[in-house]
């Protein structure tokens, strides 16, 4: 018998939320049931919680205290679906839960806190990391689920375009230099920026990374992990990775001025830098490392590249059909596309999609190749503008037309394009 860490896990649920949903049961109903010893306990329903979310690959769990209920959502595929809503004297014991398994301070209510710990579900490793913020009701939380066993993908499986698939190919066989991968919040940064160490690697190269944490294990490279008491942070790191001679640099993201000039410096001294961080667009990206305090002159000799990528949910393949677009729909994205053999199609909602019409997530994206014209401007501290002007006269297109195309592919749909980029 396997380790009872390893053990699979039940595969029907232990503990039945909906029973103890408020909107099942009245708040005092359930309030009697727990006091009289006929619920589980809030360790058990907070482990059931974790069990369905990892179950069902979601890669957020949030902890609302809103009023009248604590609500908690799941964040899948980047939209969030409601699981179950407890009674709202529920929230102090479920929280005290989160901070007893991150090691936080139980007593702090009143200051974020952020926490992480690691365990194993349905045989699969996984780390959870925890972020506290106070609000009105109490605390809320937000569990990101990271998984440890993941595979790293290769840059043909992430679903870009033919054409900025072979763009950012080029950008990876520079020898030297910054490259950026920009994007919201969970817009698929991390995966994009893994692939692209994987794809640069050889025997003959020394790749060395920094992360906090650490995502995927990568065989062929040394990583620095930034430890939980924060004892030391990137820039620290980076110093130190210099004096070891790498080919190529993984910096898991810059977040401060600090990181962001020693990130070029390193670039700087002849090594290929990859970094995500998060931006809007692609060229507000230069503009963001200069106002963080980057010179524009290390920035214009180390920059080679910004792709700046977000994430659409892709057409169920089970139930797609095809769907006609109304003149409002039509009109929204048609500047984007050129001709008229468009296919449009949406998803009617089966049981493989959870009756969504959607599995899956590609990428959509706009990439800035820095040209000797753009480094120019990048010197001068040339506006947004002119910027884009010159990136245009290059052949830039932006990323909205990257995604009307694949919506006229009918790879996805009209609703995804106006909920992921408005």
């Amino acid at each position: 018998m396997p380790p009872p860490s390893q053990q699979q896990a039940p595969a029907h649920p232990r503990i039945p939320l909906e029973q103890i949903d408020v909107s099942v049961l009245s708040k005092e109903k359930i309030r009697e049931l727990f006091k009289s010893g006929r619920l589980p306990t809030v360790e058990a329903i907070v482990e059931e919680i974790f069990f369905r979310a990892t179950k069902m690959g979601a890669t957020d769990i949030h902890f609302e205290p809103i009023e009248g209920e604590l609500r908690i959502r799941l964040g899948h595929e980047g939209v969030l679906k409601r699981l179950v809503s407890l009674t709202p004297d529920m929230t102090d014991n479920v929280m005290s839960v989160l901070k007893t398994r991150t090691t936080l301070n139980q007593f702090e209510k009143k200051k974020p806190q952020e926490g992480r710990y690691s365990a194993v579900y349905h045989g699969e490793p996984m780390d959870f990391r925890l972020s506290l913020i106070p609000v009105l009701a109490g605390e809320r939380a937000v569990i990101r689920i990271l998984r440890k066993a993941t595979q790293i993908a290769k840059l043909e499986e992430l679903g870009f375009s033919k054409a900025n698939l072979d763009q950012i190919k080029i950008l990876l066989r520079q020898p030297k230099g910054l490259l950026l991968v920009t994007g919201t919040s969970s817009s698929g940064k991390s995966t994009t920026i893994y692939a692209a160490t994987n794809a640069v690697q050889t025997a003959e190269k020394c790749v060395i990374t920094v992360e906090d944490p650490v995502e995927y294990r990568l065989p062929y490279a040394s990583q620095v992990q930034l430890p939980s008491d924060r004892s030391f942070n990137f820039a620290d790191a980076l110093r130190a990775i210099l004096r070891q001679n790498p080919n190529v640099i993984l910096i898991g993201e810059i977040r401060d001025a600090e990181t962001a000039v020693v990130a070029s410096e390193a670039a700087l001294t002849g090594n290929l830098v990859l970094s995500s961080m998060l931006a809007d667009d692609a060229l507000g990206a230069i503009h963001r490392l200069l106002n963080l305090g980057v010179q524009p002159y290390w920035l214009a000799s180390t920059m080679v590249g910004v792709v700046y990528q977000q994430l659409m949910r892709k057409i169920c393949p089970e139930c797609k059909e095809p769907y006609e677009l109304t003149p409002e729909e039509r009109s929204i994205i048609a500047p984007y596309l050129e001709g008229s053999d468009a296919m449009f199609a949406h998803g009617k909602g089966c049981p493989a999609c959870d009756n969504t019409g959607y599995k899956g997530r590609t990428a959509i994206c706009e990439i800035v190749s820095v040209t000797p014209e753009l480094r120019d401007l990048i010197f001068q501290r040339g506006s947004i503008l002119k910027m884009r002007e010159e990136a245009l006269k290059s052949g830039f297109q932006g990323i909205r037309r990257d995604a009307a195309t694949k919506v006229a592919f009918g790879l996805s749909t009209i609703h995804e394009f106006v909920r992921v980029l408005g």
